[in-house]
């Protein structure tokens, strides 16, 4: 069987997305559960960060895009590639946002999504799960796709077994490396939350790389 990886905690503070006054305050409980490695029965809350602060508005800024169906019942009218209307960043999303940072305190154990060896002892710890759900088998396209059930099992499994949390790639840019600090774990702020502003050179680049409008 292979062996769970471990991740290693970077150096560099992470950037989380967050709402003010506090980025880095724990979620409220009634809005524990939506979110790709929240607890499926609620026994604990979660933080998401990345290691990049790009990254961080990437994963912010991915539900604002347009929908599908949207997409598709426009380029059967027009054709076109036009900007798709009412494809925005709302005023009040990063009005009411800030980016905060926080560094990882050492001696904490974090489970490695990106690594093929914890895929694969996932793929012998979890097969029941697995099977329940209706899948027939693990690899990375699960780990990295939309099924919230999957991705709520492993952090469940991770948090029983001792993890402070998981490190994980974007779905959207698998350049990115996003982190889930799972609530018990050690961490510290770095200095104090920047507000968003329109003219955030990140806010802009991924609002561009999306198509929506400030």
């Amino acid at each position: 069987m292979s062996p769970v990886r471990p991740a290693v905690a970077p150096l560099g503070p992470l950037h989380r997305i967050g709402r003010l006054p506090d980025p880095l305050a724990w979620p409220p409980w009634e809005a524990v559960g939506g979110g790709r490695f929240d607890d499926p029965v609620r026994r604990f809350r979660v933080l998401y960060a990345a290691s990049r602060r790009r990254g961080a508005f990437v994963e912010s800024l991915a539900p604002f895009r347009p929908a599908l169906a949207l997409l598709a019942r426009l380029g059967e009218v027009t054709g076109t590639d036009e900007p798709v209307p009412g494809a925005r960043v709302p005023p009040d999303w990063y009005r009411r946002r800030g980016v905060a940072r926080l560094r990882l305190a050492p001696r904490q154990r974090w489970l490695d999504l990106r690594s093929p060896a914890t895929r694969e002892a996932l793929r012998r710890a979890l097969a029941a799960e697995l099977l329940r759900l209706g899948l027939v088998d693990l690899d990375l396209s699960g780990v990295a796709g939309p099924s919230r059930a999957l991705t709520q099992a492993i952090a469940g499994w991770a948090h029983e077994h001792g993890y402070a949390g998981l490190a994980y790639a974007s779905r959207i840019d698998q350049r990115q490396t996003c982190w889930a600090v799972f609530e018990g774990a050690s961490f510290e702020p770095v200095g104090l939350p920047e507000p968003i502003t329109p003219d955030d050179p990140d806010l802009r680049a991924v609002a561009r790389l999306f198509g929506l409008a400030l």
